[in-house]
């Protein structure tokens, strides 16, 4: 499901995929949820006309992305210093072809890629100014959980089949597809990322993100909540905000898209309402 593969300083490749407005100035990371991928795009017609760019990365093991090689140690952190390579690599060409300069960017992270936008922030925070996280399960709780195992389905992102006929509408397609390709590669990304949640890398540091932090939950997700999983994070980052979704379910990340790209990517643009209608 990748757009392209990119190959690391290191060898590794790493797929690649971006949506919204290709020309922006304004770039924002996705971040993509255990299981997942990165060609989820949560609302195409709020993307198209937001006047920003998103772009993911699959973890390694996932969909077009290397799994971790023999010896490595799966790492929200290295995946971090990855992804921040991929950004400079953006921010240097855009400024070498277009004269822009780009930078800072903004991150999302839904479910289990918000380690991996909090890693991202608090190791490199000249490159992100802005966090938006997504049913973000606290540490504790994620102890709890059973692997999700090939085939996906939605269920493992917190989402009933039954909500809004699912399966017919075209955010239920595009999770269907996004799902697919993250079992490219079996259960390997999965058990990577359980073995790199498991590590402190990547929370040993919160306290040190400075980005302006906002934390979204959905009131009726049935694996985490405000009240346990969010306040526990909130403790943890300065200045970090807690938003409630009233009646919201897995589906957080599509129904409430354009409030996440407005954190992210503010004043850069809005969707008419006659493309609301």
């Amino acid at each position: 499901m990748a757009g392209r593969l990119v190959q690391l300083p290191g060898g590794r490749a790493v797929g690649v995929t971006g949506f919204g407005d290709a020309l922006a100035q304004r770039t924002v990371v996705m971040c993509h949820p255990m299981p997942g991928g990165s060609g989820f795009d949560p609302d195409p017609t709020v993307s198209t006309h937001w006047g920003a760019r998103v772009v993911g990365l699959d973890r390694p093991g996932y969909g077009a992305s290397d799994a971790w090689r023999d010896g490595e140690r799966p790492s929200f952190a290295t995946h971090a210093d990855d992804i921040a390579v991929y950004l400079s690599e953006i921010e240097s060409s855009t400024s070498r072809i277009a004269g822009w300069e780009i930078g800072p960017f903004g991150a999302v992270g839904w479910g289990l890629g918000g380690y991996a936008a909090l890693a991202l922030a608090a190791r490199h925070p000249h490159l992100i100014d802005r966090v938006a996280l997504i049913d973000v399960p606290s540490p504790a709780r994620l102890s709890d959980t059973d692997d999700p195992t090939p085939p996906f389905g939605v269920t493992d992102l917190g989402i009933s089949p039954a909500e809004h006929a699912f399966e017919s509408t075209a955010v239920g397609r595009r999770l269907r597809r996004m799902l697919d390709a993250a079992a490219t590669q079996g259960a390997t990304g999965v058990l990577a990322d359980r073995e790199a949640a498991a590590d402190r890398d990547w929370r040993d540091r919160l306290r040190e993100i400075r980005a302006d932090v906002l934390l979204v939950y959905g009131d009726q997700h049935p694996t985490v909540s405000s009240h346990l999983d969010g306040r526990r994070l909130r403790r943890q980052i300065p200045g970090a905000r807690l938003a409630r979704v009233d009646r919201g379910t897995g589906l957080s990340i599509s129904t409430h898209w354009p409030s996440i790209l407005n954190h992210v990517a503010p004043h850069h643009g809005g969707v008419s309402e006659r493309l609301r209608a």
